[in-house]
């Protein structure tokens, strides 16, 4: 059964939520491995919840936008301080 956009965006998740986002962090760590190790494996994680909420929920899409974000600078200065 379809979940409801609601309780994914609230942040409910059923064990098929963490089974896809689980899946889409292991791509996107297997392809792209991290330099910084944890706080690179931290940013990813956040970028792969985040965008989850948004409504992505392919695990192959969400990982590579998820690996895609955290590569940029921008990203990367916008989001580094809160990582702690």
């Amino acid at each position: 059964m379809p979940r409801k956009h609601e309780e994914i965006r609230s942040g409910v998740f059923a064990p098929q939520d963490i089974e896809a986002m689980r899946a889409a962090f292991l791509l996107a760590a297997t392809e792209n491995t991290p330099a910084d190790g944890q706080e690179d494996g931290e940013l990813l994680a956040r970028a792969i919840i985040r965008l989850y909420k948004m409504g992505l929920l392919e695990p192959r899409k969400l990982g590579a936008v998820a690996a895609l974000m955290t590569s940029s600078n921008l990203f990367r200065a916008a989001h580094l301080d809160k990582v702690s």
